[in-house]
């Protein structure tokens, strides 16, 4: 899944059996305008939101969602083990 932050940086969130980790996202390639490796789903809107929406304070409509819109409502409903 991507996150990006509106007006910012684009990150990766991976999550998997060993947990969940971040990383940036390169910035567009020229000749294809976009990630040439894509992710499920990329949600777009500001830092505060993207908070926000994890914390489920406010409904995913209020965030672009490009992809499967399914895998952010997984992201909130899961709960690592300690």
């Amino acid at each position: 899944m991507a996150e990006t932050v509106t007006g910012g940086r684009s990150w990766r969130l991976t999550v998997d059996g060993d947990g969940a980790r971040s990383t940036r996202i390169p910035a567009p390639t020229a000749a294809t305008g976009h990630d040439s490796d894509a992710a499920g789903v990329s949600v777009h809107g500001t830092a505060s939101e993207l908070v926000l929406y994890l914390y489920d304070r406010i409904p995913a409509d209020s965030l672009r969602v490009d992809g499967d819109a399914g895998l952010p409502d997984l992201l909130r409903a899961w709960e690592p083990e300690e």
